[in-house]
Order: structure tokens, then sequence, then C-alpha cells
């Protein structure tokens, strides 16, 4: 088999090729150079296309390029066999390389056919060149959009925040209306009640106290007879002695007089009650006027005068008063009278519930509430209420003039007294209402006011209308007043 194979590639009946150029040393270098060039060449090109596959796996047609490489690489070889051909005669060798390379040319031809209309159809650099500017284009038109959807999509957010702020100050603003039209209609009520229960009390006392004078004059009279009686007739009838003596007239002479003075004080404390009665509920000053705001002060704490006075449970809270030489203030009477009670019946209440009668056996200090007024230099009335109870803490400072907001028990406080203080002070009367307190150590309410209000609410429908807190509180202590003094 190895002769058979030996005699196909060196038979000897054959002579190389190099004989054909003579021996030629030109002709022969030609050819070598020549063919040498070649088969760099066309090794060189297969492997700068498999490079350039490796680089791009995205191409089509890679079958056809890796055809077209070894079709190149097999016409490379048979001119390196051409080489070897000038010195050695085997030509079946070249000749099989040959017919490879034929198979693959063919095999590449066949496979070329069927892709020449897809290769037709591929779009050429300036069709492609268009439309990349189309895309480029598209995009262009793409971002623009999407940058206006953003900027819509922001002003809707803004609006929403906006329409949502605004709808939520409206619902703010409507339930602090209801609120006003709620405590101004149980107010008015209660005002008409005040103003009654005054009028019916003023009524028959100026009676009494008109009579009190006659009954007195008609006293000193009886007493003035009785006397001369006894002067002129020492030794009377024995029975009638008797009776006198029985009838203690010398005592009912000596404290009738006592009597009438004690009436007289009585009906004079009931005529004060009515007087602070009416000063408070103010039913015919609901509009801006000149008014005395110690008179108000006066007047709020006559009202509480029955929570004031020692009880079983707790000591006497001391009120101490430092008023200064204040001129009349342009101010809404009923209104200011209402934030004094307010403010009054918090420090009584928050005094009460610390200075219990077990917790004075521990604590030495006397409650006190401190009422101060002062005119400052920016021609403002400043009003300072302070107590020397519990204080409070700085989240309860925050929250103080919230709507609703109570830190006494369920059913002793409604949470809108301070609310509607500081609405009637910023608001009413263009003021303010400050608060100062130390936990442990007590609570100074602060209250500043314009001397005179520049701008005058005349139209009605702004008018402020009276505002309260807890009509059955406040009526007890109305009630509690007349009956305790």
């Amino acid at each position: 088999m190895l002769d058979i194979l030996n005699s196909l590639l060196h038979p000897p009946q054959y002579i190389p090729h190099g004989h054909c150029y003579l021996w030629q040393t030109p002709l022969v270098g030609l050819h070598i150079f020549s063919d040498s060039l070649i088969a760099i060449s066309y090794y060189a090109i297969p492997m700068i296309l498999l490079y350039f596959l490796r680089k791009r796996q995205d191409l089509p047609f890679k079958n056809l390029v890796i055809l077209f490489g070894t079709f190149i690489i097999s016409c490379g070889t048979t001119h390196l066999v051409e080489i070897w051909t000038l010195w050695h005669p085997d030509y079946w060798l070249s000749g099989a390389l040959k017919l490879i390379t034929a198979l693959v040319s063919f095999y590449t031809v066949l496979c070329l056919i069927p892709l020449i209309p897809q290769a037709l159809s591929l779009r050429s650099p300036a069709e492609l060149e268009a439309v990349n500017q189309m895309l480029q284009l598209q995009v262009a038109e793409t971002l623009q959009a999407r940058a206006e959807i953003q900027k819509l999509a922001e002003d809707l957010e803004l609006r929403v925040e906006e329409r949502t702020s605004e709808l939520s100050n409206t619902l703010v603003d409507l339930q602090n209306t209801q609120l006003k039209l709620v405590q101004s209609e149980k107010m008015s009520s209660l005002g008409q009640l005040v103003a009654g229960v005054a009028h019916e009390i003023n009524n028959p006392v100026n009676f009494i106290y008109g009579n009190l004078t006659h009954a007195e004059e008609y006293t000193d009279t009886l007493m003035q007879a009785v006397h001369l009686y006894q002067a002129y007739y020492p030794q009377s009838n024995p029975e009638l002695c008797q009776k006198m003596e029985e009838l203690e007239i010398d005592f009912l002479l000596q404290d009738l007089p006592n009597l009438i003075n004690s009436m007289k004080l009585g009906v004079k404390r009931i005529q004060g009650i009515v007087v602070s009665l009416r000063t408070f509920s103010r039913m015919d000053e609901a509009e801006l006027k000149q008014a005395d705001i110690h008179e108000g002060i006066d007047s709020s704490l006559m009202i509480l005068q029955s929570r004031i006075k020692a009880k079983p449970n707790h000591p006497e809270i001391q009120v101490i008063k430092n008023y200064a030489d204040l001129p009349l203030v342009e101010c809404y009477p009923g209104q200011l009278n209402q934030v004094f009670m307010n403010i009054l019946v918090n420090a009584i209440d928050s005094l009460e519930s610390r200075y219990t009668k077990n917790a004075l056996e521990v604590n030495t200090q006397i409650p006190q509430i401190i009422i101060e007024t002062s005119l400052t230099e920016h021609q403002e009335v400043k009003i300072s209420i302070t107590d020397n109870a519990q204080g409070m803490s700085e989240t309860t400072k925050q929250k103080l003039f919230d709507p609703f907001f109570t830190t006494k028990p369920v059913g002793k406080g409604t949470g809108l007294g301070l609310s509607i203080s500081y609405q009637i002070i910023t608001e009413y009367h263009r003021g303010n209402l400050l608060v100062n307190s130390i936990l442990g150590k007590g609570t100074e309410f602060v209250i500043i006011i314009p001397l005179t209000q520049i701008v005058q609410i005349t139209q009605v429908e702004n008018t402020p209308q009276p505002l309260a807190t807890n009509n059955n509180d406040f009526s007890k202590k109305i009630f509690d007043t007349l009956q305790y003094g």
C-alpha cells in the first residue's frame, strides 16, 4: 500500500516542473516569489476574516464567510504546492489539492446563489444613513415628548397639591365656621339666660333695697317710741313687763339695727353680682367699643368666686392683682371677658388638681393666681395671668391652641376654650396670645392687644358673635355665685 502511495506521489516517469523553465534562475525565482506572496496573502485573509467574525458576532452570513475562508486557504495551499513541484514531480498531490479547492469553490457557489436575493435586499449606506437620521429624529421627538409629559406630570402634581391644600384649608375654615355658628348659638341662648336672670333678680332686689330704707326709718321710729315709753313708764303693768321679758325686747331693740344693716349688705352684695353678670354677658356690647379691661377681669373673678374660696378638699386660691393705670381699650368687651374666663378656669382647674388637701400636707406653697396689667411702649395692653400649678410639657404647649385638644378628663373639658380664646385675640383684636410654662412650677398666659383698633368691622356678618365653651359649666358658675356669694 505504501509502495502504491509512493508511486503516486513520486512517479518515476514524471520530471519536476523546473525542467519546463529550463531551470532558468530568474524565471524560477519569479514563480517562487509570486506563488509565495499569493500563498501568504491567501492565508492572511482568512485570519483577518476570523478575527472580524469574533468581534462582530451579530453579522449575518457567517457560514458563507467561513466557506470563503476555506476556499482561500485551499487556493493558497495550491500555490505552495506549485513551488514544491518545481523540484518534485508530485502532480497527483497537486491535482488532489486542486480538486478539493474546486469542490469547496463549487459548494461556495451553490450556497451563494440563494443568498444573492437576501444580499440584494440589504439597504445601501445612503438608505441606512437616511434611516439613521429618521431614527435620530424620532428619538429626539420621543425625548421631547417625554420631557413634556414629565413637565405636565409635575405641573399636574403641583396643581393637585395646591388643590389639596386649598381643599384642606377650606375644610378647616368650614369646620371653624361651623364651630363658630354652633358656639354662637349656644352663647346667644346663654347670654339671654344670663341677662334674664340678672334682670329678674335685679327688679326684686331693687324693690327690697328701696323698702329697706323705709323699713330702717320705721324701725328707728318704733324704737324711739319704745324708748320713750320705757323712760316715762318704767313701772308698767306686771303682766306687760313679764311679756316684754319673754319677748326679749331689750335684745330686739339692740339687734334690730344690726339685722337691718346685714340685710342692706346682703342686698348690695346681690346688686354687685348682678352688675358682674351684666358686665360679663354684655349683651348690648357686641360691637367694637372702648371698655375698662380691669372691670372685665373683676367680673370674671366675681363669677368664679365660689371656686376661688376654700373647699373641704382644697385650700383657698389667693388672687393677687397688680393693675396698672390703663386707659380705656378699644375692643369687643364680651369676647375679651370670655378669654379671661377661659384662662382663669384653666388656672383654677390646674391649681385644684395640684393643691388638694393631701398634697398640701407635702406642698407648703399657697395656690396663687397673679394678674398683672401694663401698657407697653408700642401702645399695646399686656395682661399676664400666672398660676403656680404643675405647668405643662413642651408637647402640650405646641398643641395647646389646637381645637378639641384637652388634657382634662373626659366630660370635664371640650378642648375649645383656649382655641376660641386664641382666635378672639389674634383675629378679632389683632393681638397675640402667648403661653410660658415650666413643668412643675406653673404657667403664664400673656394677652397682648393694641390700645386702639385701626380697622373697625362694620358689617353685621363680620361682627364676631359670642363664643362659649361649655354652657352647663358656665350656668353652674353663675348659680354657684348666687348661692354661695
